[in-house]
């Protein structure tokens, strides 16, 4: 190098990020975080992390003064913040935006975690296990480690391949056809009381960024859940156990997998093609009813539908599979759950 070259940190690079490892959880309540280089804020404005172990997010010297103890169905996530002496600070805050009292210049959110109910594999299928709410690890994200769309809600499935929503999709508010389904905590599941069909939910997953899971996807992320429903006369919300007799949460942590709603998968097929058949029009249905979307022709045109219902009792499971169910129903038995494949 020549007298006088300029020497460029690579975290100076705006946009730049890396780290030395993931962020996992710790013991207890606590995060392990690696050290690494962060931009924050543009071109010029590099920063170090250091690593910290056992960091707690809700110790005041740690967050945003947002929260002082983690609840149930918390989404939480991590900051890099800009400090004089060139190390950034770690700050946990529950917006999804910025921290209270920083400002996107200077502050970068660069990773995650959720709070909820975790079943370990010692305790699969077990009806009596009583599950302890806390830092679910396979829900800690960041920049490099996570899902192509937003983490939030989400869980890791399939190491570096596949997340899927820990909850059952809700609404976010926005109107169709612009809707984003989320994975939320105590949320009313999107069914067709909401005027969907069940053709809907790929718009719905799109919009989102994620995709409906395929059935041996949902065999991966229901596993270890006991066999049982709601025992209600309708749905209930996400996170609502209380008709099961058990916690129903799979040992990947998902919640729901069974026993609440039926969801929606990918697998669409002609169930008995051996006879006569026909242009059917059956597809004019949902929130675009008044539209015309063309027709089927087959036998009997069926998809195959997930989980079980609270209608269901030991039908329901981490293995339950309806395949008689028709592409376009309308009906309060049927949501979904979207996955999404990592970055």
């Amino acid at each position: 190098m020549a007298k006088g070259d300029r020497i460029i940190i690579p975290a100076s690079a705006a946009g730049f990020f890396s780290l030395f490892g993931y962020i996992e959880k710790g013991t207890g309540d606590t995060l392990n975080l690696p050290e690494g280089m962060v931009n924050i804020g543009g071109n010029g404005k590099g920063f170090l992390l250091e690593s910290a172990a056992n960091w707690n997010p809700a110790l005041p010297a740690n967050n945003d003064g947002g929260f002082t103890s983690l609840a149930l169905g918390d989404d939480v996530y991590i900051y890099a913040t800009q400090q004089a002496s060139g190390i950034a600070g770690w700050i946990a805050s529950k917006n999804s935006t910025v921290p209270t009292g920083f400002t996107a210049d200077n502050s970068r959110k660069i990773g995650g975690f959720h709070f909820g109910k975790v079943r370990t594999m010692a305790d699969a299928y077990s009806a009596a296990a009583s599950l302890p709410t806390q830092i679910v690890p396979n829900s800690c994200w960041d920049l490099k480690h996570r899902p192509k769309c937003d983490p939030t809600g989400m869980v890791e499935v399939i190491p570096d391949q596949l997340w899927v929503d820990i909850y059952l999709a809700s609404e976010d508010g926005t109107a169709w056809p612009a809707t984003v389904p989320i994975s939320g905590y105590n949320a009313t599941p999107i069914t067709g009381t909401e005027g969907y069909s069940r053709l809907d939910y790929h718009r719905l997953v799109r919009n989102a960024g994620k995709r409906l899971p395929d059935y041996s996807e949902f065999l991966m992320f229901a596993y270890g859940v006991p066999q049982g429903a709601t025992g209600s006369t309708g749905r209930i919300n996400t996170g609502d156990h209380t008709g099961y007799g058990f916690e129903c949460v799979s040992c990947l942590n998902v919640d729901q997998p069974s026993g609440n709603i039926y969801q929606q998968t990918t697998l669409y097929y002609d169930r008995q093609h051996d006879g006569p058949d026909s242009w059917k029009n059956d597809l004019n249905v949902g929130k675009d009813s008044s539209q015309d979307h063309g027709q089927w022709r087959g036998s009997q045109f069926r998809t195959a539908l997930v989980g079980g219902s609270w209608s269901n009792a030991a039908e329901a499971g981490a293995r339950c599979v309806n395949l008689i169910g028709t592409p376009w129903g309308v009906d309060s038995s049927v949501g979904f759950r979207a996955v999404c494949d990592s970055l």
